[in-house]
């Protein structure tokens, strides 16, 4: 497992005798092009009998330019610090990007915190990446400022799957379409949500249908609107994975004013009220719709679920 480390307050001294290598970026997703360059980083300290180091941070840099949650999260921060960790790093330092950050000139982050604070020998870097004040940093800035002092800068191409960038912004593109097969492509993995279970309008009872309610967090991203099939994990409390009808959207034929994650959990009947879950999406089924009356809901239900009965190949009683 890595040493987590806050940047703020690392001893100047601490990396000094490490060889570090570093890749530095804030990695939302950690999708397969991160892996990449995270993975070349570890393989290359290893090379050279080095310490590898993911420099991170804890929101997007656009949020604090905007001053606002412009970007969505793919993941929250401790699942992007897990994920990483298990790629193999020695230390994953995390920094508060805050707006005195935000104005700090590419050749103080590189003197101060690069130099003096971590001592790396090397510094990989994705095509494009750019750094600093005004983004004024760049991967020619790099390899002018380090020249002298025998720092390696390598910029690694962009990893391309079936043609197509991995990038955290291809991705967010497939989550607005409800693309499970392509966000999961980028991504490496099914997409999932999470959040803690909260009573609904009870509707879902009445219908023959209970389900386990999650607010959409303003935080992090959902697929778009409409109907999934996909699993359930009860956080914290059991490995098993449940299969599942997910409805994501506003409930078009009740007029609500939320969004809402409605999860029809098959033949499971447990209380989850307050119990935190994950929902992992496995394939889309269709757009949200708007019904007539209840009966053709109900109608339709059944028909969603008698799809999910053969996906997942469950006996129907």
């Amino acid at each position: 497992m890595p040493e987590i480390l806050e940047l703020k307050n690392i001893d100047n001294r601490y990396f000094d005798d490490k060889k570090p290598i570093i890749v530095i970026g804030f990695f939302d997703g950690v999708h397969l092009g991160h892996r990449e360059i995270i993975e070349t980083c570890v393989n290359r300290a290893r090379k050279i009998k080095g310490s590898s180091i993911v420099l991170t941070f804890n929101q997007p840099p656009i949020n604090v330019i905007k001053n606002k949650m412009y970007k969505k999260l793919i993941i929250p921060f401790r699942e992007k610090i897990k994920i990483i960790g298990d790629l193999g790093v020695d230390y994953i330092v995390t920094a508060d990007f805050s707006p005195d950050f935000l104005k700090m000139k590419p050749e103080k982050f590189c003197r101060y915190i690069l130099i003096k604070k971590l001592h790396i020998t090397e510094i990989l870097v994705g095509k494009g990446f750019r750094f600093g004040f005004n983004a004024e940093g760049d991967v020619r800035f790099l390899k002018r400022f380090f020249r002298p002092l025998n720092v390696i800068v390598d910029s690694v191409p962009l990893l391309k799957i079936r043609g197509e960038i991995a990038s955290s912004t291809n991705i967010r593109k497939y989550y607005s379409r409800g693309d499970i097969k392509k966000i999961r492509n980028l991504l490496g993995r099914d997409p999932q949500v999470e959040g803690t279970v909260i009573k609904g309008a009870g509707r879902g009872r009445k219908l023959g249908f209970p389900t386990a309610n999650i607010n959409i967090s303003r935080i992090f991203i959902t697929p778009k609107d409409g109907v999934y099939l996909g699993k359930v994990k009860i956080v914290s409390i059991e490995d098993k994975l449940f299969p599942a009808v997910i409805n994501i959207g506003d409930n078009p034929t009740f007029k609500d004013a939320k969004r809402w994650v409605e999860t029809f959990i098959i033949n499971f009947e447990k209380d989850l009220y307050g119990k935190k879950i994950k929902i992992i999406f496995l394939e889309r089924l269709r757009d949200e719709i708007w019904f007539k009356d209840e009966d053709k809901l109900i109608k339709q239900m059944k028909i969603d679920l008698q799809y999910a009965y053969k996906y997942f190949n469950i006996n129907r009683c």
